[in-house]
């Protein structure tokens, strides 16, 4: 086997920095703790970072606890306040209209240390913020909060930025199994997306790439990414959600519950008003039998895989928004 790279060090560095233990409310320091170490990394990198607190009143929400066998439970909580932070490049002062968005969220549910879920899309999100140290972009990174208990902290971003171009959020992006069978396809996937399906299928269903689901608004983004991804050779496969952007989504996933798997990070407030946006993912809990558990270490990470897509998706976020 071959030494990492100093792109794999500093990836393994990052994700064992962010994951000694949950990054939870209920964990005293330990967001505020993840938070400097990405303010760190990011200004060192030549990025400007500020924190934006938001509250969010008392409601009916998911559990963000992470027993297993529970992933729907709902609770009552109470007030919430949560902090995104937010990094734009030399010479800006903010987020303006048109940005590319790269968001991950930086919390994890209370029983994980979350170095898939999500410490590996952080970590790439930093080094995609390295790569691109220097270079004309337009490109504003958010880590946000919340998102375990229901993407909270995107709703709020959503909401209050300028109205981003197109946002690509990264989820769960670290965990690969090369062995057939590694990865898992919800019932009922292959009558909905069958080309999809075959081709995973085809390599005997091995969990040997990331997935990349868009709209149709954000597709030629999709292909530039996974073509460009394919070329560094990261194995990129693409998922087009065939739903609207816009409202009145929100119902939809009941209506079919396999859209619920689309449904599952911080692109989705963003789908909901209409902005272009796309998630890339390692699937989660259909691939990572670690997702949300204590046993989702740092340790079970491919950072070469990591670095490439890093790699990829600072060089296709270097290209003009406009031609997306």
């Amino acid at each position: 086997m071959s030494e990492p790279s100093t792109q794999q060090t500093r990836l393994a560095y990052d994700v064992a920095a962010l994951c000694a233990g949950p990054r939870h409310r209920a964990v005293p320091g330990s967001l505020e703790a993840a938070r400097r170490y990405c303010a760190g990394e990011l200004e060192r990198a030549g990025w400007r970072c500020t924190e934006h607190p938001f509250t969010v009143a008392s409601a009916v929400r998911m559990s963000d606890a992470g027993r297993p066998g529970t992933p729907l439970a709902l609770h009552w909580t109470g007030r919430l306040q949560g902090v995104n932070l937010i990094a734009v490049g030399p010479g800006r002062t903010g987020p303006q209209l048109g940005d590319l968005l790269v968001v991950a969220h930086l919390d994890t549910v209370r029983q994980s240390p979350g170095a898939d879920d999500n410490a590996s899309g952080v970590a790439a999100a930093l080094e995609t913020a390295r790569l691109l140290a220097g270079s004309e972009h337009r490109v504003t990174i958010a880590f946000v909060d919340l998102e375990e208990i229901g993407y909270l902290g995107s709703r709020h971003l959503a909401r209050t930025l300028p109205r981003p171009g197109l946002v690509v959020c990264l989820e769960s992006v670290g965990f690969f199994d090369d062995a057939p069978g590694g990865q898992r396809l919800p019932a009922g996937f292959g009558l909905v997306f069958p080309d999809l399906a075959r081709e995973i299928r085809a390599e005997e269903e091995r969990g040997n790439f990331l997935l990349v689901i868009h709209r149709s608004t954000s597709a030629e983004f999709a292909h530039r990414w996974t073509g460009t991804a394919a070329a560094l050779g990261l194995r990129a496969l693409q998922l087009r959600d065939p739903r609207w952007n816009g409202r009145g989504q929100a119902i939809t996933h009941w209506v079919n519950p396999l859209l619920m798997d689309l449904d599952r990070s911080d692109h989705v407030p963003f789908w909901r008003r209409g902005v272009p946006a796309l998630v890339i993912t390692g699937t989660a809990p259909l691939r990572n039998r670690r997702y949300h558990r204590a046993d989702d270490t740092a340790d079970t990470l491919d950072y070469r895989r990591l670095g490439v897509l890093a790699d990829s998706l600072a060089s296709t976020l270097r290209a003009a928004p406009s031609a997306f």
